[in-house]
């Protein structure tokens, strides 16, 4: 079972102790990173996230500039591969959405690329060294945020797969819930799902179940593929999916997320290759979804069917 953590919004001047003790440890220690290079003269200006134990102990950092620049990812040994990277990366993707900048990006070590790829950035340009550590330019295209509506409930009900561009804002298992059944009722062909658990509240109601059914019997092509972190309760509790992928099994795939998928924490949905539903963890509902992003779409199926293939 993973420890609970909790990630913080911080300022140069409020944490620079905690901050500076972390980047120490990890970059001028371990990774033996010239302490002219680590202390770039930026931190004052950068947003910083802090991550912290159950005991409130730093035990992660990263730090996002004005011009879109992730950089300073850093998280200690004992704590990592346990989702703490991802969860410092998300607080950095949200905050630079809410200054609504077009694109983020980073300079990724080369071994982490993979890491990176899963949570939606893309590669750009050559391998390239930096403090003696092969690196690789990476990039995310974020949604024009100063362009979407500003309430998650305003033209939910109107959107129209394949045509609105509008960013509907998700905060309430109701709003996934309503948005979720929209998304699924309009499409034809397709259905990816990336969920921890199957959230019964979400995905078990008779709407939805029947929403899956129509869209996978749509067609011969018509297919609807389910990746799970955790089965264990849709299997013990039972879930109508569970059963409906039993019945029509030739459309309906359920499969078990590999080892090197659970960090992830987000969630999320895609329909048709064009709609999107994504929550950037998957334990809380604040999310966003888009019913014309072929783009993000793109993006988003890359990962899930490479994770798919490694899947049980």
């Amino acid at each position: 079972m993973k420890k609970k953590i909790r990630i913080e919004r911080v300022s140069w001047q409020s944490a620079e102790k905690e901050l500076r003790a972390l980047r120490e440890t990890i970059f001028i220690n371990e990774q033996q990173v010239p302490e002219a290079l680590e202390w770039d003269g930026r931190d004052d200006d950068g947003v910083h996230v802090l991550a912290l134990d159950e005991q409130d102990h730093p035990i992660g950092t990263g730090r996002l500039l004005s011009d879109g620049h992730i950089g300073r990812m850093a998280v200690l040994p004992p704590w990592r591969h346990q989702g703490v990277g991802s969860a410092l990366l998300t607080a950095l993707i949200a905050i630079a959405q809410k200054m609504h900048l077009p694109s983020v990006e980073l300079a990724a070590q080369t071994q982490a690329l993979g890491f990176y790829q899963q949570q939606g950035f893309h590669t750009v340009g050559e391998v390239f060294m930096d403090a003696g550590i092969p690196h690789r330019r990476m990039q995310m295209m974020l949604p024009d945020s100063a362009t979407a509506e500003p309430e998650p409930t305003l033209g939910r009900s109107a959107q129209t797969l394949g045509e609105s561009r509008d960013i509907v804002y998700l905060k309430t298992r109701d709003d996934n819930r309503d948005v979720a059944l929209s998304l699924v009722r309009q499409g034809h062909r397709s259905l990816h799902l990336f969920t921890q658990n199957l959230d019964p509240v979400l995905y078990d109601t008779p709407d939805f179940i029947e929403a899956v059914k129509q869209l996978a019997i749509h067609s011969t092509r018509s297919k609807v593929y389910i990746l799970l972190k955790d089965p264990s309760t849709a299997i013990t509790r039972g879930h109508r999916i569970v059963e409906l992928a039993r019945r029509i099994s030739s459309h309906v795939f359920i499969h078990r997320a590999a080892e090197e998928d659970q960090d992830r924490i987000d969630s999320f949905m895609v329909i048709d290759e064009v709609g999107i539903l994504r929550r950037a963890h998957g334990a809380r509902f604040e999310g966003t979804a888009e019913f014309y992003n072929p783009g993000g779409a793109r993006q988003l199926l890359k990962y899930f069917h490479d994770a798919w293939e490694r899947s049980v």
